[in-house]
């Protein structure tokens, strides 16, 4: 301890004996400027080095007592090409957000730090800089907040001008020929035409890796296989130009040469190739390679793939390794879930992922809930003329008990699937079913309706579905149309067309909102012919929230056996919209994994197109929390009708049989409504 005291001493007057550094620290404790030392070599901006012209460090903001400043809001002046929130993505202060300020109680984190205060400083220089903005000037300071403890930090931005790109120049590094094909082709005159440097543009340092890595992408999937680009400039900083030169040095252009298997157990290698679509002699593209995973990836079977281009010289031919790991051949799946519209559902599928030897799929499913049982058998083939078309075979029953009916049906549907791309697919199927449809009264023990039908229907649908794993994103559209009666089959005839867009806007940070259109409309047939089940319903946990599962809409009365009035069943019709508005918050801030919603849901069913009236739509405003487990968002949503009719409200005759709830609707599931 004597001797740490001693140095300690020594060291405190080596920097007593620096006037020079004293000077410096005190200028910086008064809030004057200081200077960055720039590194090329230096990527990121969360590292620089500070350099000050003295040496005392500053005294820290404490509050009254011996509780820490800490920091409450943080504004940004003078920043006119990024944002704020932009900005405060870069620096490492932190200031708790609207939400977190509710929780006044407890003030932990967020601590006031005059190092951090000094890196981001030069944190936000070095962003700019790299940015086109050379002669970026960024000052601080702390203002005393409202209480002792709170402080607020405003960064003071003068950008200074920008460095302006005066021309760009490409050199192609390659033979007569490839030049000449390069610039003709209207891919790389595209490619020119849309990277991120071009003239009387800012410049910016950190977009070389970004048109070096476009290039590199379009070269390699027109066939050049181990092309390579390279960006330089020369910069003026005293007149703020530059000059910007792309060397492209594209190298033959490649083919497929062998695709080597690895990992395959149960399936030739013949059949793996076949599935990635890569053939041997094939012009060679890295969007090929990306195509083969993804398909490959795709199947039952495979439960992970790779394929790459290993390390090789530059040649016309080129190997690529494809890697694969299977599932078990045969697995048993148990799900279940609650809800308050089916109470309790418990699926059960088995399946074996080669039965035959060729890759194909079969499996036994069965679903049971308090509305639905189903039992199905599904034999999937994976490959038909090429990766992206398929074919599954699916026989089925079913027992369906909604309110007011009773259908027991059973047929086969047969459907050919094509997959465009990674977000659309096409799907042609055709589906023969035999119906029994019971409409009955609960408290009479026979029927009071018995129909029975055949459907032999062709369905058309499709979707672009630009949604990930794990969040919303994007347009989601889904048409449908079905043709019952198809070239005379069928005793039952009519046409069903549905439309379902969506669209999903990220407006902050854990803020999104949400909203859906839904159509439908019956045509060629009239509403005294349709069955309950083949009708338009709307109402409901995942539809027009407020009213119970379809409960929107045409309604009829039910009466016990001395006539007094029971209750309202939906009746159902031939036409339908629906229309969805949600704002949704993440409220991962003050409770972890949480989050809430408000929403206004609008929907009408019609009995008949002709009866179409936008006058009729029904509204439900309300909102709900949401919980994101690993199984998905668990929500609960609670809603009141703003414009119920009479029989939403159980009112028959002008007597009303309702209860005081029967305006509100209580909404529990599992998954976003949308």
């Amino acid at each position: 301890m004597r001797y740490l005291s001693v140095l300690l001493f020594l060291l405190l007057g080596f920097v007593d004996a620096c006037p020079s550094y004293s000077a410096g620290w005190d200028d910086l404790a008064s809030g004057n400027r200081y200077h960055l030392y720039q590194s090329d070599q230096d990527a990121s901006e969360k590292q620089s080095v500070a350099r000050f012209s003295g040496g005392r460090f500053p005294v820290s903001m404490q509050a009254n007592g011996d509780q820490p400043g800490r920091v409450w809001n943080i504004d940004f002046e003078g920043n006119e090409t990024y944002s704020g929130m932009t900005i405060r993505r870069i620096i490492g202060l932190e200031a708790p957000s609207f939400f977190r300020k509710l929780r006044f109680w407890n003030r932990s984190g967020f601590d006031f730090d005059e190092t951090e205060l000094r890196r981001d400083v030069i944190r936000i220089q070095r962003y700019y800089q790299r940015r086109g903005f050379p002669k970026v000037d960024v000052d601080s300071r702390v203002e005393q907040g409202r209480r002792d403890w709170s402080r607020t930090v405003i960064f003071e931005i003068d950008e200074g001008k920008p460095t302006i790109i005066d021309t760009v120049r490409y050199e192609i590094d390659a033979d007569a020929e490839t030049v000449e094909y390069l610039q003709n082709h209207r891919v790389f005159e595209r490619a020119m035409k849309r990277n991120d440097m071009q003239e009387g543009r800012r410049y910016q340092l950190i977009q070389h890796s970004d048109v070096e890595g476009h290039f590199q992408s379009v070269l390699r999937n027109m066939g050049f296989a181990h092309a390579n680009t390279f960006v330089t400039a020369n910069v003026d900083t005293t007149g703020l130009h530059a000059d910007v030169l792309v060397t492209i040095t594209p190298g033959p252009i490649s083919y497929f040469g062998d695709v080597n298997i690895d990992g395959n157990e149960t399936v030739s290698a013949d059949l793996v190739r076949r599935q990635s679509g890569l053939k041997t002699g094939e012009q060679y593209s890295s969007r090929k390679l990306r195509n083969a995973q993804q398909e490959i990836f795709g199947h039952p079977l495979f439960r992970f793939a790779t394929v790459n281009m290993p390390a090789q010289s530059r040649d016309s031919i080129v190997d690529i390794n494809v890697r694969v790991r299977e599932h078990a051949l045969r697995s048993l799946r148990v799900q279940g879930g609650i809800g308050i519209e089916e109470i309790a559902r418990i699926g059960v599928s088995w399946q074996h992922r080669n039965p035959l030897g060729n890759a194909h799929n079969f499996s036994v499913t069965t679903r049971a809930s308090f509305l639905e049982q189903r039992v199905s058998m599904d034999y999937f083939i994976p490959y038909v003329f090429n990766p992206k078309s398929r074919i599954n075979i699916s026989p089925f029953g079913q027992r369906l008990d909604e309110r007011g009916y009773l259908l027991l049906r059973g047929g086969l549907n047969n459907s050919f699937i094509y997959q465009v791309s990674r977000e659309t697919a096409g799907t042609v199927s055709y589906e023969f079913t035999r119906n029994r449809e019971q409409i009955y009264n609960p408290d009479v023990d026979l029927p009071e309706d018995e129909q029975r039908y055949n459907i032999s229907a062709l369905k058309l649908s499709g979707y672009h579905n630009q949604l990930e794993i794990e969040r919303y994103q994007g347009w989601v559209v889904r048409p449908h149309a079905e043709f019952s009666g198809f070239l005379g089959t069928g005793s039952l005839r009519y046409n069903r067309y549905k439309l379902d867009i969506r669209r999903y806007l990220d407006i902050g940070e854990g803020t999104q909102f949400a909203i859906r259109n839904e159509g439908g409309l019956i045509t060629n047939a009239s509403v005294d012919d349709l069955p309950s089940n083949v009708r338009f319903y709307t109402g409901g946990t995942s539809s027009v929230r407020g009213w119970q599962r379809r409960e929107l809409g045409p309604k009829r009365a039910v009466l016990d056996d001395e006539g007094n009035f029971k209750e309202y069943v939906p009746a159902g019709g031939k036409a339908m919209y629906n229309i969805n508005l949600e704002l949704r918050q993440d409220l991962g801030m003050i409770i972890r994994r949480f989050g809430m919603a408000v929403f206004l849901d609008g929907g009408a069913v019609w009995e008949d197109s002709e009866d179409i009236n936008a006058g009729d739509l029904q509204f439900g405003l309300g909102g709900g929390f949401r919980y994101n487990s690993p199984i998905g968002p668990i929500r609960i949503d609670l809603a009141r009708k703003l414009n119920p009719t009479d029989e939403d409200l159980n009112i028959y005759n002008g007597e009303d049989f309702g209860r005081s709830f029967d305006r509100w609707g209580i909404h529990f599931s599992i998954g976003q409504a949308f």
